[in-house]
């Protein structure tokens, strides 16, 4: 007995389209309390993984010298631009978001390299706070992914805080209540790494883009080829009857009685 479907079986059969779709572009932000290592995490992402971007904030603050324990450097996180240039960018809607923290002190990402990236299919990873995370998320909804990034404890976040060469003393209760404030929104990220060990740290972030990067919602194309090539869903009870031919196989008298 043929089935509805025999007459598809060898286009379906020699039919060689990619089912894998193709990986749309990600942005990863690292998101949490000063302190805990962001920066020196997504330095080791990637020089792990040089297919992983990362825009540079524009900022008027004054340039810091390099780090001596972790070598990092402003200039690879930030271009330097006075408060007149910053206003001129501002007014030409040049980023996607910005920030007035304190008098003559802005920052703000530019926008172009975001539609770049999303136009290429490459990835990009952040350094924000959990409200200028927040805010990405809301711009580029189908394309943010949290990652709350959080210390082992808020003992060792005071520690971290007290020892960093940017954080005067009269500063530090500030700073502290700040990462409070920021672990409030714990429930608005999609992962958290607890960074106590780097390279433990860096291995979950490894594993967060792999599992991104398999999500169905983060393939393109996937829906056009399964519905070219595949039927319509059937319900479960014919599920295993992909020719359709178990009901006639229905004997209305099981007994073969048919008075």
């Amino acid at each position: 007995m043929t089935g509805p479907n025999d007459q598809d079986t060898p286009f379906a059969a020699e039919d060689e389209s990619w089912l894998g779709g193709e990986a749309k572009s990600l942005f990863y932000v690292l998101s949490g309390p000063g302190g805990t290592g962001k920066s020196t995490l997504i330095q080791r992402w990637r020089q792990a993984d040089p297919t992983l971007g990362y825009v540079k904030n524009y900022t008027t603050r004054a340039r810091r010298a390099p780090d001596p324990k972790s070598g990092i450097d402003d200039t690879d996180w930030y271009e330097f631009v006075d408060v007149i240039q910053f206003r001129k960018l501002v007014e030409e809607d040049f980023f996607v978001q910005w920030s007035h923290a304190a008098k003559g002190y802005l920052s703000g990402t530019p926008l172009p390299p975001l539609r770049d990236a999303i136009a290429e299919g490459r990835d990009l990873v952040f350094d924000y706070t959990p409200q200028l995370y927040l805010n990405l998320r809301r711009m580029f909804p189908e394309n943010t992914v949290g990652i709350l990034t959080v210390p082992p404890s808020l003992k060792i976040l005071a520690e971290r805080l007290r020892v960093r060469g940017s954080e005067l003393d009269q500063r530090f209760r500030m700073k502290f209540e700040m990462g409070r404030q920021d672990l409030a929104y714990h429930r608005e990220h999609d992962y958290i790494v607890t960074n106590d060990d780097l390279d433990e740290s860096l291995e979950l972030l490894k594993g967060i883009r792999l599992a991104e990067k398999a999500r169905l919602a983060n393939r393109t194309g996937l829906g056009e080829t399964f519905e070219r090539l595949t039927p319509q869903p059937r319900p479960m009870l014919f599920y295993y009857d992909p020719f359709g031919d178990r009901i006639s196989e229905i004997d209305a008298d099981p007994d073969g009685d048919e008075s």
